[in-house]
């Protein structure tokens, strides 16, 4: 513990629609701060984002080079981002070509830590695909020289093993099964309270993740309404920037709930929490 407000930076896709993204850093902070006292969260991304129109401050990337020295600490992820592949989103890229694509999000702040010797933390990313022969020494570097390295499956393990060959790689749950934690620690939201009066959510209620990939559960409430008459159901667009999209599923059932909106992360997690059942492929 300090009294000294500590500066530490989060690494990873927080300027995109993707509710599991945008978790990671509101999760981080709450945890972080419960552990090491005051702490202000710096969140990076390719884009920079406002309060103004977005659930909290991101800086861009491009600025990581004057404030790399204020910072006491350097968090990687989580989420799917230990990645070569460049199709992360569609039309996702960095503001410029001098930020390599993908690895600026999450390689490039490593080494940049390490440089100035920052302790850097592995917020138990997943590792997507393979590692190519170019960034095997990156890598290796990244991986020996990084003070915590945690994944959240043995795919990543397997993945990053042989970077590490003095000692194993632990596996621990995805931090994003802190959300229950920090739920119970807001509490109900007015923002909640509101949102269901204004929809008329009066009866349980069925989260369904809105894309495409429901066409059997669309079949099954049509052919067996008798089983869902008790149950509202509510589109949910996990991730708009993935092609999650409200309008694949009204289509189909008119009488399905839509937002007006798609919500910030926290009232999504507590309409997610709310639900009697929750049916999708990926509400991460």
């Amino acid at each position: 513990m300090t009294n000294r407000e500590l500066q530490i930076g989060i690494f990873g896709t927080f300027d995109v629609e993707n509710y599991g993204d945008l978790l990671f850093p509101l999760i981080a902070e709450f945890e972080l701060s419960l552990r090491l006292g005051p702490i202000k969260l710096r969140r990076f991304s390719y884009w920079e984002k406002a309060t103004a129109d977005w659930p909290y401050q991101v800086t861009s990337l491009t600025e990581l080079p004057a404030l790399a020295d204020s910072l006491d600490g350097v968090l990687i992820g989580g989420g799917q981002i230990i990645r070569f592949d460049k199709a992360v989103a569609d039309d996702y890229a960095p503001p410029t070509p001098e930020i390599h694509h993908p690895t600026g999000y999450w390689l490039t702040p490593i080494l940049v830590a390490m440089q100035r010797g920052i302790p850097v933390a592995w917020n138990a990313p997943g590792v997507n695909q393979e590692i190519p022969d170019w960034a095997e020494s990156l890598m290796k570097l990244s991986v020996t020289h990084s003070d915590y390295v945690v994944v959240r499956d043995e795919h990543a393990q397997q993945k990053l093993a042989r970077f590490s060959p003095q000692s194993e790689i632990a596996i621990v749950p995805d931090t994003a099964f802190g959300i229950s934690r920090l739920i119970k620690h807001h509490g109900h939201s007015p923002e909640l309270a509101h949102l269901r009066t204004a929809l008329a959510i009066d009866r349980p209620y069925l989260i369904v993740q809105a894309i495409k990939e429901m066409k059997g559960f669309v079949r099954m409430v049509r052919d067996y309404p008798q089983l869902f008459g008790n149950y509202q159901l509510i589109a949910l667009p996990i991730g708009p920037v993935l092609g999650d999209d409200a309008t694949l599923l009204k289509k189909e059932l008119p009488e399905i709930i839509c937002l007006p909106q798609w919500p910030n992360p926290l009232l999504m997690a507590e309409l997610i929490a709310g639900a009697t059942a929750a049916i999708g492929i990926s509400l991460h």
